[in-house]
């Protein structure tokens, strides 16, 4: 999962990613694996102290995935 941007200032660090993968193994808010292709953005806040992260803090569509799994939300 490459990363697409990347800014930090004082303690905390934002990382936006795309993510491509194939719906495998365990099931999705309760889907059972698809086998299809999925593509998504990803946006992280992470607090840093001491080379430590500390606080994670995430977002990404899930509605967005869901689509692409083909389930109507």
């Amino acid at each position: 999962m490459p990363i697409e941007a990347m800014v930090a200032e004082g303690d905390q660090v934002a990382v936006y990613f795309i993510f491509e993968g194939k719906h495998t193994g365990i099931p999705f808010f309760g889907i059972p694996a698809t086998e299809k292709n999925v593509r998504f953005s990803l946006m992280m806040l992470l607090r840093i102290i001491d080379g430590k992260i500390i606080e994670k803090r995430s977002h990404v569509d899930v509605h967005n995935i869901l689509r692409q799994l083909g389930v109507n939300s």
